[in-house]
């Protein structure tokens, strides 16, 4: 059946580009709406007016002209229209006999089109396909249902409209919302000035735009949202302003009077980059490198499931701190912004926790109470899952009675050389026995730990101090990756690739099955 253009794939497809009358009717949409707009509105309103100027178009060709059908008789002189070819439309300059044995004797009718001249069929039998479709009632814009075709075609229209208003200064984007600059009220220093200091009486944040919006006495005329969206995009300008919230709302807080180890990534969660070859690692080191799930692997996207649960390690007990590893991101409500504050509720008790999330360093700071009123160990499960208000997550442990379990505590000799033993202490959390260590000599392993840091010394060195302490807890004198990974991090930030890597790579360790090894000092 022949179609309007607006009605096929291929014109909201690889054909559609926005021209400069989209970008002058979306303008023109910001200044009749005085609000800004979400992208899914815009595009509809693109699609709208595309399928409006086709069907405009084609009254125009159609008037005062004849629709072409093969079964008519025809005049010289006539204009006729052709839907078949894009609505084009042209004059009859001739016309002669013709005949085939399909259809017998007919008409063949001579059409000038744009200064070309093209033969149809005329006076043709009442069968023929084009005489069904190019009746005299068929109204082809009136068939387009705009809700059905922007959900058919609008994702492809929707990613095309965001590439180019990204690339035009005039358009503006804030928290999934566009809007145009020059329709902005002015932003000046004063105002921020003001922005500022109301939000030092409330102890730095957060606090909706909304709220801070009343005290600048700005000029708002009939849009409020448009003041909302101006102080918005001034204050995310301004790097005294941080927008702290959770996706889909909008709040700030001051910079200088978040907590210090959100402002600076604190120095055990620091990675420095190591290189190593990613080849050499087994499926199966592959598959435990996923596990462990540590916030620097490089590792694909994780499916949301829910709840979350993983293995606390030594740098984040040390500091108080979640990773914002691949599994923990699937389920927060993360916006666009570097630092976002968001609820965290402990199941058991209901209290109330800020977490601060920390996209660039990776981390989630604000446990450290938490942690030691429950005495989370190293290697201890947590859970984590999103709770019923926006923006909260529910917090977890695995929690159990309290009893006296055998554990790997760290000590640092008097040749600055880490030292581990068994001894039994008290614990009330679930927990990997694989990757449970302790330390009653925080300061110390500290301070090692920064030497280790300003000497920059390698993995395989560090594995090679390890490797004798760790052995000797263990009657086959072999130690499990996953022991050497937490470990390993007591010394140095190191996630499981290139700690895996310096595995397989290195001839002094000795695979032995299960991701166990041995250590070969002969080797070494």
């Amino acid at each position: 059946m022949i179609q309007p253009q607006t009605l096929t794939e291929k014109y909201w497809g690889t054909q559609f580009t926005l021209t400069e009358a989209d970008i002058e009717q979306i303008y023109n949409l910001f200044l009749e709406k005085e609000t800004p707009l979400a992208l899914d509105e815009i595009t509809r309103y693109v699609i709208s007016n595309r399928v409006a100027e086709e069907k405009n178009e084609i009254e125009r060709r159609l008037s005062g002209r004849i629709l072409y059908q093969p079964a008519k008789s025809y005049q010289i002189g006539e204009e006729l229209v052709f839907p078949a070819l894009k609505f084009a439309y042209g004059k009859v300059v001739a016309i002669r006999e013709g005949s085939n044995p399909q259809d017998g004797t007919f008409k063949v009718i001579t059409v000038e089109i744009n200064q070309k001249t093209r033969e149809f069929a005329a006076e043709l039998g009442n069968d023929h396909l084009l005489n069904q479709v190019n009746g005299q009632g068929w109204n082809p814009a009136a068939e387009i249902d705009l809700d059905q075709l922007t959900a058919q075609f609008g994702e492809n229209v929707k990613g095309k409209i965001f590439a180019h208003l990204q690339k035009q200064e005039e358009f503006i984007r804030l928290a999934g919302y566009w809007f145009a600059r020059s329709l902005l009220p002015t932003i000046d220093t004063g105002h921020l000035h003001l922005a500022h200091a109301v939000l030092e009486m409330f102890d730095g944040g957060p606090l909706p735009t909304e709220e801070i919006l009343p005290h600048l006495d700005l000029d708002l005329g009939r849009s409020s949202q448009v003041g909302i969206f101006a102080l918005n995009q001034a204050l995310l300008e301004d790097d005294r302003f941080d927008e702290v919230a959770p996706k889909g709302q909008v709040a700030w807080f001051l910079r200088k009077m978040e907590p210090e180890d959100v402002q600076k990534t604190p120095e055990r969660l620091r990675y420095r980059s190591i290189p190593y070859d990613r080849a050499l690692l087994s499926p199966q080191l592959l598959l435990l490198e996923r596990e462990l799930d540590d916030e620097w692997s490089q590792l694909d996207s994780y499916p949301s499931q829910q709840p979350v649960v993983f293995t606390l390690t030594y740098p984040h007990r040390a500091c108080g701190t979640l990773p914002l590893s691949s599994r923990v991101k699937a389920i927060l409500p993360l916006g666009e912004t570097p630092r976002q504050r968001l609820q965290f509720i402990d199941q058991g008790s209901g209290q109330k926790i800020v977490g601060w999330v920390v996209k660039e360093g990776r981390y989630i700071f604000g446990f450290r109470e938490w942690f030691q009123e429950h005495s989370l160990p190293i290697g201890g499960y947590i859970t984590l899952q999103p709770g019923e208000e926006p923006g909260t997550i529910l917090l977890d442990f695995d929690r159990r009675r309290p009893q006296r379990e055998y554990v790997r505590l760290a000590s640092v000799d008097d040749n600055n050389r880490i030292k581990f033993e068994h001894n039994k202490r008290n614990i009330s959390c679930g927990f990997d026995d694989l990757l449970i260590v302790g330390t009653d000599f925080g300061a110390a392993i500290d301070a090692l730990f920064r030497r280790i840091e300003s000497r920059q010394q390698s993995v395989a060195d560090l594995l090679a101090e390890l490797f004798p302490e760790l052995a000797s807890l263990n009657p086959q004198n072999t130690v499990h990756a996953k022991t050497l990974y937490s470990a390993i991090n007591m010394l140095r930030r190191v996630p499981p690739g290139p700690l895996f890597s310096e595995l397989v790579r290195h001839p002094a360790f000795v695979p032995v099955g299960d991701h166990y090894w041995q250590f070969n000092s002969h080797r070494f």
